[in-house]
């Protein structure tokens, strides 16, 4: 376990960020995003998937096709191993399902991140088991 680890987060990066946190089946892990990024040039989104264009708040863009589907573009998202992505936002608090390293990454179609500028910075810490 250990104290939190804190990685940046580019909007470019299809594959996501490795955070070095392994997390075991029943442990109970935090993730949380700060920061802004560029969605396709136009928007500027944060961790929750709330959207800006040209300084204006235009809510959530939930385009089809995004690495997880269902919730906006932009949004702070993480996943356990090749596991399933799931919403993280500014800060969610999941338990485990798997054993594996916790990668985040900018929600975005899958070969759409190339139009993406900025970072989020995301800290995770895993709380340990309740076995």
């Amino acid at each position: 376990m250990g104290g939190p680890i804190v990685v940046t987060v580019p909007a470019t990066a299809g594959d996501g960020v490795k955070t070095g946190v392994t997390v075991q089946s029943g442990d109970v892990f935090t993730v949380s995003g700060s920061g802004s990024a560029g969605f396709g040039g136009t928007r500027m989104t944060y961790p929750d998937g709330t959207t800006y264009t040209d300084g204006r708040y235009s809510g959530a863009y939930v385009p089809a096709g995004l690495a997880l589907d269902g919730v906006p573009a932009g949004m702070l998202i993480a996943r356990i191993g090749s596991g399933p992505w799931l919403a993280v936002g500014s800060r969610q608090t999941f338990q485990a399902h798997q054993t594996g390293e916790v990668t985040v990454a900018y929600n975005d179609k899958p070969s759409a991140y190339r139009d993406n500028s900025g970072e989020y910075s995301a800290m995770v810490e895993n709380r340990g088991g309740t076995r």
